[in-house]
C-alpha cells in the first residue's frame, strides 16, 4: 500500500484511502469487536463498534508501545483522515489501533464507553494478541480529540454496566496526542454541531461542564502533545490553548504547537507545507517516551 503523504521528508501529497484491491492481506487490520454478541452496545442497525489493530510494517523493528486512535467526524460519522495516521505510526514501528466508536444517533456516553472499552480490551488481551501490554498512547483528531481528552482526564467517569473489564483494567492512557481537537463543550469555543449530536441541543450547562476536559485535568494526567492551526475556521485553536493552559497550571507536561496556517482535518493533516513538520515534531516527542 502506498504511503504517499506519510513520509517525513519531501512533498507530502494527500493519500487516497486504500481500497480492497490495494490492501494486501498481510497489512490488513485485525478487527476486534468491542462488545460480545448480544451486548446492548451492539446497535441493531448500523456499524458494530470495533477496534482495528495494525501491526508495525517491519516486525523486527517493532517498538513496545501501542497508539490508539479516535477518528474525528463531529460525532456524526468517522473521518477517514485520522485513521490514516495508523499507517504513519506503523512506519515508525508502533502498533496502531483505530477505534470505530458509536456516533449519532447514539449520544453520550456511548462514544466514551466504546473508547474506554477499546483500551481495556487491548490491555486485557495483550498476551493473546502479541502486543505490548503497557505503554499505550491515545490519539484523537477533531471531535476524536475531545473523546481522547475526556478519556485521559476522566478514565472512570462512566462505567458501562456491560463492560466486564471496567473494575479490573485501567483505561487511563500513558500518553495523549491531540490533533486540532474539539475540547470545551462550553461557550464561546464549543463546536456546536459536535455537542448537539453528542448531548442534544437542549443540554444543560452542568451536562456540558461534565464533558469539558479542560475542567477535569488532574496532576496524574499523562504527558500530552497538541498541534493546531491558528487559521482553523472549523474548530478554534482556543480549544488547544484551553487544554494546554489547564495542563501547565498544574505542571502536567504538555507540548503545544500552533501553526500559523493549515486549516482543519484533511487540509491540515496532509497539507504539503505542514504535514512533514508536525509529523517530525511528534516523532521526536514520541522518541522521548521511555518505553519499558
Amino acid at each position: 500500500m502506498a504511503l504517499a503523504g506519510l513520509a517525513l521528508g519531501g512533498r507530502a501529497a494527500e493519500p487516497a484511502a486504500p481500497t480492497e484491491l490495494e490492501t494486501p492481506a498481510a497489512v490488513k487490520p485485525l478487527i476486534l469487536p468491542l462488545w460480545p454478541d448480544g451486548s446492548p452496545n451492539n446497535p441493531a442497525t448500523g456499524p458494530r463498534p470495533v477496534v482495528e489493530l495494525y501491526r508495525p510494517f517491519v516486525p523486527a523493528a517493532a517498538l513496545p508501545a501501542v497508539i490508539v486512535i479516535c477518528p474525528g467526524g463531529g460525532y456524526g460519522g468517522l473521518s477517514p483522515y485520522e485513521r490514516l495516521f495508523a499507517e504513519y505510526f506503523r512506519s515508525l514501528g508502533y502498533t496502531a489501533a483505530v477505534v470505530n466508536y458509536r456516533v449519532a444517533p447514539h449520544r453520550h456516553p456511548a462514544p466514551y464507553a466504546d473508547a474506554v472499552r477499546a483500551i481495556r480490551l487491548l490491555r486485557q488481551r495483550a498476551a493473546e494478541l502479541k502486543i505490548p501490554a503497557r505503554n499505550l498512547a491515545l490519539m484523537g483528531g477533531s471531535a476524536g480529540g475531545h473523546l481522547a481528552a475526556l478519556v485521559a482526564t476522566r478514565p472512570d467517569f462512566y462505567r458501562d454496566p456491560a463492560d466486564d473489564l471496567a473494575a479490573t483494567v485501567s483505561a487511563r492512557p500513558d500518553r495523549l496526542i491531540l490533533a486540532y481537537p474539539v475540547i470545551s463543550a462550553l461557550p464561546p469555543y464549543a463546536h456546536g454541531r459536535s455537542f448537539n449530536r453528542l448531548l442534544g441541543p437542549e443540554a444543560s450547562r452542568e451536562a456540558r461542564q461534565e464533558i469539558s476536559p479542560e475542567l477535569h485535568v488532574t496532576a496524574d494526567m499523562p504527558p500530552t502533545f497538541l498541534f493546531h492551526a491558528a487559521d482553523d475556521s472549523e474548530v478554534s485553536v482556543e480549544n488547544s490553548l484551553l487544554f494546554a493552559r489547564a495542563c501547565w497550571a498544574i505542571k502536567v507536561p504538555a507540548e503545544l504547537h500552533v501553526f500559523p496556517r493549515g486549516g482543519h482535518g484533511r487540509l491540515f493533516a496532509y497539507a504539503a507545507e505542514v504535514s512533514p513538520r508536525w509529523r517530525d515534531l511528534l516523532r521526536t516527542w514520541l522518541a522521548g517516551w521511555k518505553l519499558e
